[in-house]
């Protein structure tokens, strides 16, 4: 059974980032067989990330970068992490103040962060609407309300949990170029 953590921070009273837990969750459970774990940086421990084979990690866009709870969890961790989480697989995600507002600078930091923790950081090729991708990681302006935006989270929980059951469990039958759901959308105007 693959396992999944997602670990994320969310602040302001209106908590966006939390709100696309949810479906991130959603995504992995449409893979059979995946035990998921959620945990908001107050609450996750260094035995959260070593049981995950993958991780879908989130907070909300601060100036373009991570926020600082998430910054200083995965800092605070550095020395008992380093060199024993390589080969597991992580993927970002951000709640931006709106579209352009840096969130995918935002997932750049994130896979920034877990690429120096040796995760295998994916790009997400599949367009989730006309013009609507999520490349870098799911990105949304405050809470994702919009049927891409909440597919965008959905697909990355999904792309995660396939690449786990893919690599982790030799499911061959995971691989994303074998999918059965549409992956790209008509990108003609």
């Amino acid at each position: 059974m693959g396992k999944i953590l997602v670990i994320y921070d969310s602040e302001s009273d209106r908590r966006f980032t939390e709100s696309s837990v949810q479906y991130v969750r959603q995504g992995a459970e449409r893979v059979e067989g995946m035990d998921i774990r959620v945990k908001h940086v107050d609450e996750a421990e260094t035995k959260d990330v070593f049981w995950a084979d993958g991780i879908a990690v989130g907070c909300p866009t601060h100036l373009g970068g991570v926020s600082w709870k998430m910054k200083r969890w995965w800092d605070d961790r550095t020395p008992d992490i380093w060199f024993k989480t390589d080969g597991k697989f992580a993927v970002p995600f951000t709640s931006a103040g709106s579209l352009g507002g840096g969130g995918e600078l935002c997932c750049m930091a994130l896979s920034i962060m877990m690429m120096n923790m040796g995760y295998f950081v994916f790009g997400i090729t599949d367009y989730v609407a006309k013009k609507e991708s999520l490349h870098y990681g799911a990105v949304f302006a405050g809470e994702p309300r919009s049927d891409a935006a909440i597919e965008a989270c959905r697909r990355a929980g999904q792309r995660l949990a396939e690449w786990v059951g893919y690599y982790m469990e030799g499911r061959k039958d995971l691989h994303p170029l074998d999918a059965k759901y549409q992956r790209f959308w008509e990108l003609a105007d």
